[in-house]
């Protein structure tokens, strides 16, 4: 069985014909490698590569994935490279960036977002 990260992995799919691509990248999610072009979002980047939850909810530790995709929720809140609660969808991929899953058990929960 697939991880919940990667459980979809098959409906994720890069457009591959009419598309310029800028030039491939590659940066880490939870430690491990990810491939992404240039002008992408990391959020593109992860569910290209099969990735759905990238954080989980303050309150109950509920899995969180892309809602919105313009940057108006906070679903796709992640950690980049130590800086917490960095939204996914948008902030572009960086080569060699360290991209982690936020989970608010590591914190203490009565902290806020």
């Amino acid at each position: 069985m697939k991880t919940g990260t990667q459980r979809n992995a098959r409906f994720a799919r890069r457009l591959d014909r009419n598309v310029t691509r800028g030039r491939p990248l590659e940066f880490t999610y939870n430690g491990q490698p990810v491939q992404a072009y240039e002008g992408e979002t990391i959020a593109t980047a992860l569910i290209a590569a099969g990735h759905w939850i990238f954080h989980e909810s303050q309150k109950n530790s509920e899995p969180r994935g892309v809602y919105c995709n313009i940057g108006v929720c906070h679903s796709c809140l992640i950690i980049v490279d130590g800086e917490r609660n960095v939204r996914a969808c948008q902030t572009p991929v960086v080569d060699g960036c360290r991209v982690e899953t936020q989970r608010y058990a590591e914190r203490g929960r009565d902290e806020k977002v």
